[in-house]
Order: structure tokens, then sequence, then C-alpha cells
């Protein structure tokens, strides 16, 4: 921007030579002073980009994944095809039949090709987890096959051959929508009420050859998500209903790992309108996703301690919470929130599909990549799994998305915890003499997907090094005005301005002259 100490008024980037203070917008900031810290390319705890990196899609909805330890992720879903990133639908496609295998690094698929059906109807695969050794990997949904081996709604696959088990065959009555497995217990949950020709309202427990346990946790109504505490000792089950094992306790209960009898229920802690979608722990609390249907709904995330079994935190966002991962002491979250103004954080507007929060408390970090609704009901992301490999931490999402960070990607993205390749947004800049021989710069913060801090460079008159570098805090929903008052001017004289924004690894462009 241009700035001159002795012009009228009225011409774009020109002002008065006057005394009086500069009227700056509402709330704005006083800059900081030179010389303050940097911005870093992320702000911690946060330590994965929002950049989304090149990942093959699906032609359908992504349910569930699990990923290895050696860097293999797996995804089931309802989707007969896969391709690659640049592909439009319907080009360059690849059988992929309700499953399929990828590269964590690369996100190109592997040779592991399964084929899940069902003789009528639409199959599904709804969950995958692996055993903890690594060497099976259990799937449940809705299909009869796999491979044209004949299943009933839950398969285990050896994972060094991709092949079926056919020593692992239960009859499970109807879907299975989760699934958590120890060294010898496989725990499952869904529509069912019937596993192995017993009653089994919801919940079961198998063991890892396929005989039924006599672990009995009954509900009334859906089972969605299931978790074995890290002590072994308790399971944390997630769904719709409203009693376990015929004790009111409404989309959340904890129950004993070897009889399924009731360790601590949850009566009016979630109301009645809002289910449980997905659970996962860390060392000292577990996390519950949360979705709500009509009125007084709850839809946000809820940090509970392991040890008492009791509430640390919650958010209040609306916008149901359907999948959630705990990496470095920050809680990631798919969702479609669009109104976290109950809890200090953005007001309503254009959901939201991907967040971050400290597991200590629920204050949004700055994390923002985003996907679009997509296909199906239709809510975006539907599950996220993660694994290491060849130096880098990489986070996979999947879901009913269509688009990541505005982008064409179906199905199927991934975020790494570097490089970190997006720039801020541009600066706004104005500029205006508040005496003689000073010139007020003043600049809107900017905005970066994974940087709540950056630095602004100010460049006066085409300089390549800048007069003033300071720092300012910004997200998307709160970008408070900065101002520096430059002194080093004589009346008369005509400056121009241009600031960048940098987030310590990635520069924007200068603001226009």
């Amino acid at each position: 921007m241009n700035a001159s100490t002795g012009r009228r008024p009225g011409v774009p980037g020109r002002v008065r030579a006057a005394a009086a203070a500069l009227c700056l917008l509402a709330g704005a900031l006083s800059a900081a002073a030179a010389g303050g810290s940097p911005a870093a390319a992320l702000t911690p705890p946060v330590s994965l980009t929002a950049d989304d990196l090149s990942t093959w899609q699906t032609n359908g909805i992504v349910w569930s994944m699990a990923a290895t330890d050696d860097g293999v992720v797996y995804a089931g879903g309802t989707f007969s095809t896969v391709r690659p990133p640049d592909a439009p639908a319907g080009t360059s496609e690849q059988p992929a039949v309700n499953f399929a295998a990828f590269d964590a690094a690369t996100g190109a698929p592997t040779g592991c090709s399964l084929s899940f059906t069902l003789s009528s109807g639409t199959a599904t695969v709804r969950s995958l987890v692996l055993s903890p050794d690594g060497d099976t990997l259990y799937a449940g949904g809705q299909f009869g096959s796999v491979n044209g081996v004949g299943v009933s709604n839950i398969a285990a696959i050896d994972t060094a051959t991709c092949t079926p088990r056919t020593n692992f065959k239960v009859a499970v009555s109807a879907t299975v929508r989760a699934l958590a497995v120890t060294e010898d217990t496989v725990y499952l949950g869904g529509d069912f009420n019937s596993v192995a020709g017993q009653t089994r309202n919801k919940f079961a427990a198998v063991t890892t050859g396929a005989a039924l346990k006599p672990w009995t946790a009954n509900t009334d109504e859906v089972g969605r998500a299931v978790e074995v505490t890290p002590d072994g000792q308790h399971v944390l089950i997630g769904g719709d209903f409203f009693t376990v094992n015929g004790t009111t306790s409404h989309a959340l209960a904890v129950v004993d790992a070897t009889t399924g009898a009731l360790d601590k229920s949850y009566p009016g802690f979630i109301p009645n309108t809002s289910t449980v979608q997905d659970l996962t722990t860390d060392g000292t609390q577990f996390y519950t996703a949360n979705e709500g249907t009509g009125g007084g709904v709850f839809d946000g995330r809820i940090a509970l301690d392991l040890a008492t079994f009791q509430q640390v935190w919650r958010d209040t966002c609306l916008g149901a919470t359907q999948a959630i991962l705990v990496h470095d002491g920050v809680l990631y979250s798919g969702s479609h929130a669009h109104d976290c103004a109950s809890m200090g954080e953005f007001p309503d507007q254009p959901r939201k599909h991907l967040l971050a929060q400290s597991v200590s408390d629920p204050k949004l970090l700055p994390w923002f990549p985003d996907t679009n609704d997509g296909i199906g009901e239709p809510v975006g992301p539907r599950v996220m799994a993660q694994t290491d490999k060849g130096g880098h931490h990489y986070l996979w999402v999947g879901g009913e998305f269509t688009t990541v960070n505005s982008s064409p990607q179906q199905g199927l993205t991934r975020f790494a915890d570097g490089p970190d390749t997006g720039a801020p947004w541009v600066p706004n800049v104005s500029v205006s003499t508040v005496a003689a021989d000073k010139v007020d710069v003043n600049w809107q913060t900017s905005f970066d997907t994974d940087d709540g801090k950056l630095t602004y460079r100010i460049y006066r008159d085409g300089a390549t090094t800048p007069v003033h570098t300071t720092t300012g805090d910004s997200v998307f929903w709160d970008r408070p005005q900065l101002r520096w008052t430059d002194t080093d001017v004589a009346p008369g004289e005509t400056h121009t301005y241009r600031i960048s924004a940098s987030d310590g690894t990635n520069t924007s462009a200068k603001s226009r002259r």
C-alpha cells in the first residue's frame, strides 16, 4: 500500500497528514515488538500438517480402516473400485470390492486384494481391526463371503497371505459395526441378536479360535463402538442403546472384560437424542465421538478418566462427530462441525470436517484441513487410522467426501508430520498518516490451516529487507487487526508498504501495493 505524508484523502492508498490518531477496526491489536519469537511451521501440540498427500481413491464410502505397524493401511466400506489420485470418477479404475490395502507412505494399493460379497443386498465392511501381533485382520460388516469363502458378517484374514482364515467361522445374525481384539478375544458390536446360535443382543465376544464366550453385555439398541481399556480389564461400549444388561445406561457404558457385567453406567450423561459413534483411548483417558438428531443434541467429543471413568472435559460443538484418534497428545476428529460458539470457538457457518484438540482440554487447536460432505448421508469423514513408515507418521481419513482441501478426492485422504507445504493467506493491508512524520501500517492477520501464530514482515518501497517483523495469533474465525507505526518518514514523502505472512517454513506472497 502507498502512504503520502502531504496529500488529500480520497485517492486509494494515500492519506492526509494529520495529528489525529487512527481509528482502528473494532478489536484491533497493536503489533508485538520486532524480534519476537518467530512462527513455527506447526503450532504445538499439533504435529501433523494440514496438507493432504496424493492418495488413491474409492468410488464409494469408506467406513472402516486399520493400519499395521509396518505401514500398510486396510480400508473397508461400500465401494467396488479404486483409482489413482488425479483420475476422475469412472476412469483408470481397478476392481476393489468393498476392501483395499494401501502403502501408508505412497498412498498406492498393495498386492492384497479381497472381495467381500453378499448373495442378495448390498455388502459392506463396517469395521476392521488387527490382532496385537498383526498376523490377523478381523473384518465385520454385512457380507456372506470373502474371496468366495463363506462367512457370516465377520471374517478373519491372514495378513501374510491376504487370504481368509477358514478356521475362523462364526455365525452372526446381522451387521457387525464394531470390533476390538486382544490376544485371545474378539469383541464385536452391531445390529445382531444372536451369535453362534446363542442370544447376544448387539454385543458379544468370541475367542480368536471362533468359539463363543460367555461374556454378555446385552443392550436394547445398536452397538456402534467397542474398545478394550489399556489394562485389559474393561471393555468400553458405545451406540444407540438405553440399557445394558437391563440397567439404564444411554449410549455409553463400561463393562467387565471377562464377564460383561456392568462396571460403570451413564444414565443421563448423554442426551437421549444423541449416540456414541466411536471410542478411542490413550494411556490415561478414553474419548467418545457423539452424534445427535433433533433438538437438545450433543454432537461433540468427551474425554473421560480411565481410572475413575468420570468426565474430564467435553466440547459442545454442533455437527456430529463420526471418528476420533489420538496422536502425540492431540485428539483428531472427523465430523461436520458447524457451530462451536457455545464453547467460545467459531460461530455457526459452513461445516468444518476435520478438527484437533489437546487431550487436556476441549479448546480447538489450529489444524483445519477440510473435506466436503460428499455422498451417502452425507457427513464427510467416517473413520481414521494411523501408522509410521519411512520416518514419517501418517494419519489416514476415510469417509463419504469427494473433495479434500477443495480439490477432487474421493473416499480416502492422508496427512503426515511433514513436509509442511501450505503458505498462509496473503495479508490485507491499509495505511494512514497520523502525523506529518508518522505512518500507521494496519493489516488483518492472515490464516494458515496448521499454524495459529504467524510471522509478518513489512517491506517499504520495494526493499528486500523488512523494516519491521512481528508475530500475531489468528484462526479462521478470529483474525484481529495489527498495527505498526513507521516513524522514519518526513513531511511530503510518499512510501509503499507490503506485508508477507510466514508460518516459519512457507511464506505468502506480499500484499498488493
